[in-house]
């Protein structure tokens, strides 16, 4: 879904609103009702498969080392 960033010109209230037509759909400031906004640039991170991998952990059997996940 999409969700934008806004800055109002009149109070300077920062915040999100999810806008499904975004040609359509008349979005105002939450804090002031006025509709002089600024859509911002915002970002995203998306997870990366194999990039956040769980920390090798000691085990019982194996005192002097570590296993893995996948060695369970």
């Amino acid at each position: 879904m999409p969700i934008f960033e806004y800055v109002c010109a009149d109070c300077g209230t920062k915040f999100e609103k999810l806008v499904l037509r975004p040609a359509a759909d008349v979005v105002i400031c939450p804090a002031c009702g006025k509709d002089r906004l600024t859509q911002q640039i915002s970002t995203f991170q998306a997870p990366i498969e194999g990039k956040h991998k769980p920390a090798p952990r000691q085990h019982s059997e194996y005192p002097d080392g570590l296993i893995t996940p996948h060695d369970d």
